[in-house]
């Protein structure tokens, strides 16, 4: 009776769902972990959504009600509660990946080390040389899904979790992971896949992972890592390649357009046969057209005197490459042209900026940039561009070095042997930079930061030159603390 008695006193003190005093205690604890900015967005009271821009272009945000949080937190601290671990840490490491929660591979290797059921978990990885693998891949063509047989050369590693079983002494061991099982199993594939950049780090994450759900299922609670739910993700994206086929067909009408001879025209008519009826329908018409107009120029040049002959010349001269549905297919003039217009539009549509153009009108930018602030935020914008090359990046930094020197006007050695006496003074400077600093600090928007960037720009001759430097280093790195708080609410 006293165990029972004990064990009832522990359950009334513990949080759970199944006993009335635990519910509210669950309630009251989680109520304060969703007020609180420390755990992961999912299990906040209040959460951050977008609500546009402002008349600077800005992101702005709204506080909106999560009617999830409080739940989520019950849960998490459910089970904290059953695996003996830190709620907080639980939620740190428990990720939603589409609608189901799995763990951090992190998690699962802590779990286990610290489970006292077993050593510490270790890992042994084999090097056996590059191999060729054979794996299937799904692909879009013509709008249709395909199934097609890729091959990879890949270095061929291999990884295998183990550790020794405190209560028998015994060595026990994860399945073997290797590259080659990666490319198979359609890992190593995937756009950004981690598997390309770091494999052997992956290999000890998902041999952990399996090492776990073999020897220590109940530590997570039949739950995967969150590196096993991102590579199960089917990537199946036929929008791509429509946009593709989309571009591609405005592409042809263009160079249909701009053939001229019937060699060009029927170079490009061998290559239509790719695009599905309704395509070729159209593409063979605009083709038809052409076709009629250079065989009736050409028969005109060769002979006048026989209207006849030209008339059956231009019959037999059509274009038999073609689809057969469309050969007696006639285009007017105004058909023509409403063609060739869409033609044009489309090319014009699909048209993107080379990084040529992107670095004008970044250097444009940096020619009119009106404070130290402004160039700031400029370079922070070249250096997230990815349309920009590299050489077109390394001299947006030379004129980005330029204009910042002009902001901050170094003296020539005239200018100052002249000033020499007029110095800024080291304890006035301290004294401006500490209030500058505590501005900087305060800030709690971008827009905050750049009303300080002013008082930084008029008071830049009070200060030293390491005070400055001191300066720009606090404010950028404040502006980038700033934008990184913004983009966990998007």
């Amino acid at each position: 009776m006293n165990a029972q008695t004990q064990i009832a006193q522990q359950q009334a003190h513990s949080v759970g769902l199944l006993n009335l005093e635990a519910f509210e205690l669950s309630q009251r604890i989680a109520k304060m972990l969703a007020s609180s900015t420390l755990v992961p967005e999912q299990y906040r009271s209040v959460v951050k959504v977008k609500a546009g821009k402002d008349s600077f272009g800005n992101m702005q945000y709204r506080d909106e009600e999560n009617p999830n949080g409080l739940s989520n937190c019950i849960i998490a601290l459910n089970m904290a509660n059953r695996m003996g671990a830190d709620p907080l840490m639980v939620m740190q490491n428990l990720y939603l990946i589409e609608g189901r929660p799995a763990w951090s591979s992190q998690f699962i290797m802590a779990a286990i080390n610290s489970c006292g059921r077993f050593s510490a978990l270790r890992f042994d990885l084999e090097d056996l040389g590059e191999t060729e693998v054979e794996y299937q891949e799904t692909v879009w063509e013509n709008r249709q899904k395909k199934t097609v047989a890729k091959k990879v050369t890949v270095k061929n590693l291999t990884c295998v979790a183990w550790a020794i079983e405190r209560e028998t002494g015994e060595r026990i061991e994860s399945s073997k992971i290797t590259m080659e099982m990666a490319v198979k199993e359609g890992w190593y594939g995937k756009n950004g896949s981690k598997w390309q950049t770091m494999p052997e780090q992956m290999l000890r994450y998902r041999a952990a992972s399996f090492f776990g759900r073999v020897y220590a299922p109940e530590l997570l609670m039949g739950l995967r890592s969150a590196e096993e739910e991102h590579d199960r993700i089917i990537d199946v994206t036929p929008d791509t390649a429509t946009v593709s086929v989309q571009h591609d067909l405005g592409a042809v009408k263009k160079q249909i357009l701009q053939a001229k001879t019937l060699d060009e025209l029927d170079t490009i008519a061998a290559d239509i046969e790719k695009y599905s009826d309704k395509e070729k329908t159209e593409l063979d018409k605009l083709l038809n057209a052409q076709y009629k107009k250079y065989s009736e120029a050409a028969t005109t040049k060769k002979t006048k005197a026989q209207p006849k002959a030209t008339e059956e010349t231009v019959i037999e001269d059509a274009p038999t490459e073609t689809s057969g549905e469309v050969v007696n297919a006639e285009l007017n003039v105004d058909e023509l042209k409403r063609l060739q217009a869409e033609a044009e539009a489309v090319v014009q549509q699909k048209k993107q900026p080379s990084s040529a153009e992107m670095k004008k009108e970044y250097a444009k930018a940096l020619n009119t940039a009106k404070s130290l602030a402004d160039v700031l935020d400029i370079e922070e914008q070249i250096e997230n561009d990815a349309a920009l090359t590299q050489p077109d990046a390394q001299y947006l930094q030379a004129n980005i070095e330029q204009v910042r020197a002009k902001f901050e006007k170094p003296q020539t050695q005239p200018e100052q042997q002249q000033t020499a006496a007029a110095a800024p003074d080291p304890i006035k400077s301290k004294s401006v930079m500490g209030g500058l600093m505590t501005s900087i600090a305060n800030s709690k928007t971008v827009d905050e930061l750049k009303n300080v960037a002013e008082l930084m720009n008029q008071n830049k001759d009070k200060l030293l030159a390491e005070h400055k430097t001191e300066l720009l280093t606090e404010y950028k790195q404040r502006k980038e603390f700033i934008e990184n708080q913004q983009d966990m609410f998007e």
